[in-house]
């Protein structure tokens, strides 16, 4: 107890830690004040009828940063930077030019940025027109003349933006966590809600198998995202006393994080808001039918979690390949005079160093699927009778606070290291 109120007391101490925390803080207040104002032009129960008996709205106001429903100014939020940053990483694996220039470091890295934030600007005016369109379709609001429609569509664009911003400030000069910390306040922001309608009204004995349930979970993701193989690594070039300086390269059991269960969750979200849009249309008698059946298949409960199980699976194998370069980090360590011992240096440590993430990712994807999906699974077999947050959000808010501590621990140690200097 006294190690956490020391480490406490030497945070607020910190001028600089102060500062990020402080400015996080302001970024937070900022955009709750935001998701409070309303857009003209839409009811602000307009977006909740029109996902009324679906998960389709617990979806997207997850991946949206909790606001959707609010019909507010930021109400599409990060669904099209999200989105952008999915259709370049997938791009970048199958256009060599865009994975050179990913190659490229700092710069590159720039660029491919540059590129993610202008692609985010026409996807959130799709976005804002297609809800637009969605809602005029059901009768749910009156049409628009040019003028105010412009004025609507330009306003939610303009939130989705300024989202993004506020997402890179907090990259840059808060905590850390970007769009998964303001995606985790939007679903910390309806917990409270969802705590009175259902837990104050359990009986003892549910009250006390959600607890302890819950517990698990979160154990169990805490478990998950901090577990990691240390591969020995020696120093040919820096000896010691008694032998060659040993190192370590950490390579986590969920190497991309909670990156895999936000992509799924977008993914998910996209082909039923386009279904929702052509049936709102009724351009065709077939044509709605068929996107009717289909919008019934992608809402089923245990297709959806089979699908997220596959998807979260799939994403966490793609991140892997996008993020955790072997080929690179075996070149590096070449050069720097380290070694596997056991391995030659080069492409047998690279391929040595692929099968581990591959069999660490392969079990980490898993766990995470699992985890993805267990709370609704519970629900639906009758174990607990609601769920306080889904099994994705769950994720999320354990993976940034867990994120936050680890930024905050590395800002103490260097800050530490600095006195010294």
């Amino acid at each position: 107890m006294n190690k956490l109120l020391e480490r406490i007391n030497h945070i607020f101490r910190n001028k600089e830690i102060r500062k990020k925390i402080i400015f996080s803080l302001i970024i937070m207040i900022v955009y709750r004040l935001l998701s409070s104002i309303p857009v003209a032009g839409i009811p602000a129960n307009a977006i909740k009828e029109l996902f009324k008996g679906t998960s389709m709205g617990d979806v997207l106001s997850t991946i949206s940063g909790g606001v959707l429903e609010t019909a507010s100014l930021v109400a599409i939020g990060l669904t099209p930077y999200i989105n952008a940053s999915i259709i370049f990483q997938l791009l970048g694996s199958v256009i060599p030019a865009l994975d050179e220039t990913r190659k490229e470091g700092p710069e590159g890295r720039r660029k491919i940025s540059m590129y993610t934030r202008l692609a985010t600007v026409p996807l959130a005016i799709l976005q804002a027109f297609v809800i637009y369109s969605t809602l005029l379709g059901f009768g749910l609001i009156t049409k628009l003349d040019p003028l105010p429609l412009a004025t609507l569509v330009a306003s939610l664009t303009a939130g989705s933006v300024v989202m993004m911003w506020f997402g890179e400030l907090v990259s840059e000069d808060g905590l850390g966590g970007g769009t998964s910390y303001l995606i985790m306040l939007g679903i910390l922001s309806g917990i409270p809600g969802t705590f009175r309608s259902n837990f104050v009204t359990m009986p003892s004995m549910e009250k006390t198998i959600f607890i302890a349930i819950s517990l698990i979970l979160v154990v169990a993701v805490v478990i998950l995202t901090t577990a990691e193989r240390r591969v020995t690594v020696q120093y040919s070039r820096r000896v010691r006393t008694g032998g060659a300086l040993e190192s370590f390269i950490p390579i986590k059991l969920a190497q991309s994080g909670v990156m895999p269960v936000i992509f799924a969750m977008a993914f998910i979200s996209f082909p039923e808001m386009i279904g929702k849009f052509i049936v709102s249309k009724n351009y065709n008698e077939g044509l709605t039918n068929w996107m009717q059946n289909f919008m019934n298949l992608w809402g089923n409960p245990i297709f959806r979690n089979v699908l997220i199980f596959v998807l979260v699976i799939a994403f966490s194998f793609f991140y892997l390949s996008v993020v955790f370069k072997t080929d690179e980090l075996a070149e590096n360590l070449q050069k720097q005079g380290a070694f596997i011992q056991g391995i030659r240096p080069g492409a047998n440590t690279a391929e040595y160093l692929r099968k581990i993430s591959l069999r660490l990712a392969a079990l980490g994807a898993l766990v995470l699927a699992i985890l993805a999906i267990l709370p609704d699974v519970l629900v639906r077999i009758g174990l607990i009778p609601s769920v306080m947050f889904s099994g994705t959000g769950l994720l999320i808010i354990v993976g940034v606070v867990l994120d936050i501590k680890n930024q905050i621990n590395s800002m103490i140690t260097t800050r530490s290291y600095d006195r010294y200097l």
